[in-house]
């Protein structure tokens, strides 16, 4: 819980986020996209639609890749 007080939790989760792209961890990419989505909802300027459009599909196909594999 002292964390808490060191880093603001969206920092956290943003950070937490970042690992599961670098690692590929594609089972997870679900929750990365919920967290775009969520964000984006919340600060819509923080991406234009082309570039969350071009982001979440970008997600979903890797994830369709991987389970074709």
């Amino acid at each position: 819980s002292s964390l808490r007080l060191f880093i603001p939790p969206l920092r956290l989760v943003s950070a937490a986020m970042w690992q599961v792209v670098q690692r590929g961890n594609v089972q997870d990419y679900g929750m990365v996209e919920e967290f775009i989505s969520t964000v984006t909802e919340i600060v819509p300027e923080l991406l234009n639609p082309d570039q969350k459009a071009q982001l979440l599909l970008g997600l979903r196909a890797r994830v369709r890749l991987c389970k074709s594999v």
